[in-house]
């Protein structure tokens, strides 16, 4: 089981957070899986505004390759810019 937060941009409803029971390999993985839980999910992260987290630990590169287990959880992190 994974559990997946979420930013306001991209919550369904009003529940922040979704538990994926598949068991994603990767975060490119569950990203297919949200997207077929979700139709058009994939398409809003294709912006580049969005970060991902995996135990609170920042995935700064390479995200979508990224290694899950059981009981992760995954956040899905606006990108905050400015100068």
């Amino acid at each position: 089981m994974i559990t997946v937060r979420l930013p306001s941009t991209l919550r369904v409803g009003t529940d922040d957070t979704l538990v994926v029971s598949e068991r994603p390999a990767d975060v490119g993985a569950l990203i297919d899986i949200l997207d077929r839980r979700i139709p058009g999910f994939r398409d809003q992260l294709d912006d580049s505004v969005f970060n991902f987290a995996v135990n609170d630990e920042m995935l700064l590169h390479r995200a979508h390759a990224r290694e899950l287990h059981d009981g992760d959880v995954v956040e899905i992190i606006p990108t905050i810019s400015g100068g």
